[in-house]
């Protein structure tokens, strides 16, 4: 059976089987300006692909199925190659193992809160709520001995579980709690690919921008700044360029320099190493190396710690620097 003869099949069956009242296929390629659709391209991307792009990359088929009795409907999305590699491996009944699993998964998470998934302490109803979130360490550390994070320099990287995140206006409201070492030693995967996971979801939930002037930080499109997203604009940054780099929630903004990809990129539009000034645990402030003094980006840093942040907005005392040669982003003795 060819891919297309496949497809077409397996629209018809679903049909046949009366499993979901809303089916759609996306070819790749596909784009739209209805902002529903346009936020499903770009959610499907990043998870799928790792990139940002407003035009779909792969094709896909997504199920939306009425659930009377519930306040919203269950959507289920499936990569088409991935069903088809399926099907070529181990015929129609692999294909509908991976799509009933996929429902029962989601059906679940839809039904079950986040703390009662805890005590569960299933993983694959887990992972998609995983995220990662920058605190200062120094300050934080006694927090920090039975939780997962990454250190780099007074700079803690903590693994937490997603609970709520509300908006209402202009308020925003988010709940989270840290992962214990002792629940994720019962999941069945690694530590490191429990964090993975967890870094890509924190990247699908928040994409990185960087804005030229910080007064583009106030309600920019979803476009504005957007320097790692395929056929981006931005292509170089000059000498006397001093972008403020976040996400498009902003709020805990700084982790964006530790998404896979970021620092590579920046390093590439300076075409230089560069500093990097956490001005907060919400943004980073970026200065091409040679254009302004290290002793004097730090002074602003600990400034704006000391005149604009309180003790849970402060992410660093200290000044960053990027290395093109050696690849890393390394805290400065000064």
């Amino acid at each position: 059976m060819t891919r297309e003869e496949f497809i077409k099949s397996l629209l018809q069956q679903i049909r046949d089987k009366n499993i979901c009242q809303n089916i759609r296929y996306y070819e790749d390629g596909f784009t739209s300006d209805k902002p529903a659709e346009l936020t499903m391209i770009r959610e499907t991307n990043l998870k799928y692909s790792k990139k940002e792009s407003d035009t779909l990359l792969g094709d896909f088929l997504i199920l939306t199925i009425d659930k009377s009795a519930s306040k919203e409907n269950l959507v289920c999305r499936f990569e088409m190659e991935y069903l088809f590699q399926s099907y070529q491996k181990n015929g129609w009944n692999l294909v509908w193992e991976i799509i009933d699993a996929n429902i029962e998964l989601s059906e679940k998470m839809r039904k079950s809160d986040v703390m009662k998934l805890l005590q569960e302490n299933n993983y694959e109803t887990l992972k998609d709520k995983l995220f990662i979130r920058p605190i200062n360490y120094t300050d934080r550390k006694y927090d920090l001995k039975d939780a997962i994070y990454r250190q780099i320099g007074d700079i803690a990287l903590v693994l937490y579980i997603l609970i709520s995140d509300t908006s209402e206006g202009e308020r925003h409201d988010v709940s989270s709690s840290k992962i214990h070492k002792l629940t994720a030693k019962a999941w069945p995967v690694s530590e490191d690919e429990a964090w993975e996971a967890a870094l890509m979801n924190t990247y699908l939930m928040a994409p990185p921008r960087l804005y030229l002037n910080p007064m583009d930080t106030y309600n920019p499109p979803y476009q504005k700044g957007a320097f790692m997203a395929l056929g981006s604009s931005m292509r170089k940054l000059t000498n006397m360029d001093m972008p403020l780099l976040t996400t498009t929630k902003q709020m805990n903004g700084a982790i964006a320099i530790f998404y896979p990809g970021v620092q590579e990129k920046l390093a590439e539009l300076y075409e230089s190493d560069y500093y990097v000034a956490f001005t907060s645990v919400s943004e980073a402030h970026l200065h091409k190396v040679g254009t302004l003094s290290p002793l004097s980006i730090l002074r602003n840093v600990k400034s704006v710690n000391k005149s604009m942040n309180g003790p849970t907005d402060i992410l660093t005392r200290k000044l960053y620097i990027y290395k093109r040669e050696s690849g890393k982003l390394e805290q400065m003795e000064l």
